[in-house]
C-alpha cells in the first residue's frame, strides 16, 4: 500500500474516532464545547427563553381546553401564577443563598425522569423546587401525593428517590409500607395526602406546566431558561453557570 494512501486511511479513521468520542460525550455528559444552543423567545413570558427537543415522555400534563370551564383548583392556581410567577415556580428555592433556582417538572411513571432525577442531585450550585405533574394515571397521582406529604416531614428527597426506583406502579399500600420503613408518621402522611395543601400544590404545578407549554415530562426551568425534555449534563452545567452570571427575572439571593 502506498504511503500517501495509507495516511489518508489513518486520517479518516482518526476523524471518525473523534466524531464518535464527541457523540459519546454528548450522550454521557463528558466535556464538550461550551457554546450554548439557540434558544427560542417566549413572548408570553418576557425575560424567559426556551430550549426544547431532548428526550421526553409525551402527554401526562392535563391541560383543559376552552370547551369546558377549568376546575376551581386549576383556576385558583392560574391566579397564583399570574400574581407571582417566581414564587410559584421556585418557592423556597429562591431563599437559598448563591444558588440558581431550578423548577423540576416530572412524573413518577416517566422513564426519562427516572434517569434525570439522580443526575439533578449531582448538579452543583442549584436549589430545586419539585413539581409532581401526576398525569400518567392513578399510580402517578398516588406517588405524587405521597411524595409531597413526605416532603412536609423532611423526607421528600429520600421518598422521591425510592419512588423513582419502584419496579411497579405505586398504590396506597405501597406508599404506606414505604413510609413505615422510613420511620415516617404514617397516619399523618395519609391524612396529608388528601389535604387541601397537597391538592393546591398539585394544581399549582399543572397551572405552571400549562403556562410554560409543557406537553410532557421532564421539564426544567433553570433561572430564566425553560427546558422541555432531557438534556446532557454538560449543557445543564453550562446553563447553570450562565444563569449565575446573568440572573433572570427572579434573580439570586446573595
Amino acid at each position: 500500500m502506498k504511503a500517501p494512501y495509507r495516511r489518508k486511511i489513518l486520517l479518516g479513521g482518526a476523524l471518525l474516532a473523534v466524531g464518535g468520542i464527541a457523540a459519546a460525550g454528548w450522550r454521557t455528559g463528558l466535556p464538550l464545547p461550551a457554546r450554548l444552543p439557540e434558544f427560542a423567545p417566549m413572548p408570553a413570558l418576557p425575560g424567559y427563553r426556551l430550549l426544547k427537543g431532548g428526550p421526553l415522555t409525551p402527554g401526562g400534563v392535563p391541560l383543559f381546553g376552552l370547551e369546558q370551564p377549568p376546575p376551581a383548583g386549576l383556576e385558583a392556581a392560574r391566579g397564583e401564577v399570574a400574581r407571582d410567577l417566581c414564587g410559584a415556580l421556585f418557592g423556597d428555592a429562591l431563599g437559598v443563598a448563591n444558588a440558581v433556582p431550578v423548577a423540576y417538572f416530572f412524573d413518577f411513571q416517566c422513564p426519562v425522569c427516572r434517569r434525570l432525577s439522580p443526575r439533578l442531585r449531582r448538579l452543583e450550585g442549584i436549589a430545586i423546587s419539585w413539581h409532581d405533574l401526576a398525569g400518567l394515571g392513578p399510580a402517578s397521582e398516588v406517588a405524587a401525593r405521597a411524595a409531597i406529604a413526605a416532603r412536609a416531614q423532611g423526607a421528600g428527597d429520600a421518598f422521591h428517590d425510592r419512588l423513582m426506583r419502584a419496579r411497579f406502579q405505586p398504590n396506597e399500600a405501597y406508599v404506606k409500607a414505604l413510609a413505615e420503613g422510613m420511620g415516617l408518621d404514617v397516619p399523618r402522611l395519609l391524612e396529608d395526602m388528601a389535604s387541601d395543601a397537597v391538592e393546591r400544590r398539585m394544581w399549582l404545578s399543572r397551572a405552571l406546566a400549562g403556562k410554560l407549554g409543557m406537553a410532557g415530562t421532564p421539564g426544567l426551568v433553570i433561572g430564566r431558561t425553560v427546558i422541555i425534555g432531557d438534556q446532557p449534563d454538560k449543557l445543564l452545567r453550562r446553563i447553570v453557570a450562565v444563569e449565575r452570571a446573568e440572573p433572570g427575572p427572579c434573580g439570586l439571593r446573595p
